[in-house]
């Protein structure tokens, strides 16, 4: 039985780890990755993470805030968008009708831009 990559989503078998990598989980290949592609791939999974939360805190708040200054485009473009979502409705419930009712724009917005998916799971 392998270890599991958070980066590829891959088991792997533990060859393919190094001695630090079992720790944090990360497997050779994806090590060998450049360090601002790991983090990209790293902030994204947050990103859709914090939609599948019943709440989004503060310090989720406060997260996406630091993302959306991100370097990497596509990073900051998602997290500024969870991030309206965040301050209109936090909370879970019934978040998608509101959404519908209220803010059509950043329903729009989440359905091109697959964020919608996260909030199904």
């Amino acid at each position: 039985m392998g270890h599991y990559c958070r980066i590829c989503r891959c088991e792997r078998p533990n060859e393919q780890f190094s001695g630090d990598s079992y720790k944090i989980h990360v497997c050779k290949r994806c090590k060998a990755k450049p360090k601002s592609e790991r983090q990209a791939t790293e902030d994204k999974d947050d990103i859709f993470g914090f939609l599948e939360q019943s709440h989004i805190s503060e310090k989720n708040v406060a997260r996406l805030e630091q993302m959306a200054k991100s370097d990497n485009p596509q990073v900051a473009s998602l997290a500024a968008i969870v991030l309206d979502v965040a301050r209109v409705k936090p909370y879970k419930t019934r978040r998608l009708k509101f959404l519908a009712q209220k803010h059509p724009e950043l329903l729009g917005k989440l359905r091109d831009t697959g964020l919608i998916l996260a909030h199904h799971w």
